[in-house]
């Protein structure tokens, strides 16, 4: 039985080598809220929507277990005069390199919009997207740069929602504390929209924090 349980831990150390960056820790959660300052277009027009503060919250799990990806959760408000949506997007990625020069995770989203409403049209919609992330560490410093992507495009609707920004991090006993700020863009293409073209656009300025564990 000794023998089985040194093989068993033998096989997860080289299985756990051979994949080091999803081995990078045992059990990671990050969870973080941001505020989305941003205006908005409707079908190419700012003269039907408004200003917008919108709020964004996520939390992700990472772990070591091989083959079976980390998970994300991401929820968006939108409310822009015509247009307003819940976005829930539930991703599925790997980190194909986790370093201090650099980080890159990639993967597959699902975003479901909810209890959405388009120039008086109700809809309730799933759309999948391509899921990308990048972190630049600045060398000798507490802070990085990062890139942030879904793009998708399925069934007639196109969708782009991406950020750019900086991370400030501040290390703590137990976690470490990150403060970010950037710009984000929302580029979408509702097909399923029936009365209008079905084309929203929004862009600003974002602020926010973020828990590390």
């Amino acid at each position: 039985m000794k023998k089985l349980a040194l093989s068993a831990v033998a096989a997860a150390v080289a299985l756990s080598a051979a994949l080091p960056a999803q081995a990078a820790v045992l059990l990671g959660v990050k969870a973080g809220a941001d505020a989305w300052f941003n205006d908005a277009k409707v079908n190419d027009s700012r003269a039907f929507s408004d200003s917008n503060t919108s709020g964004s919250y996520y939390v992700a799990l990472e772990h070591f277990i091989p083959l079976i990806p980390n998970a994300r959760i991401r929820y968006t408000d939108v409310d822009n005069g015509n247009v307003s949506f819940g976005q829930t997007d539930f991703t599925a990625y790997y980190e194909i390199l986790d370093n201090d020069a650099i980080a890159l995770d990639l993967g597959v989203s699902l975003s479901q919009f909810s209890s959405g409403e388009f120039n008086g049209q109700s809809f309730d919609e799933w759309l999948p997207s391509l899921y990308g992330n990048v972190e630049l560490g600045i060398p000798m410093t507490p802070l990085s740069v990062f890139g942030d992507l879904n793009v998708g495009s399925y069934d007639g609707s196109s969708t782009v929602d991406g950020m750019a920004g900086v991370k400030w991090s501040v290390p703590l006993i137990a976690l470490d504390l990150n403060m970010r700020a950037g710009y984000r863009v929302m580029d979408y293409d509702f097909d399923f929209v029936r009365n209008s073209a079905g084309q929203f656009y929004a862009d600003g300025w974002f602020a926010g924090v973020e828990l590390d564990f």
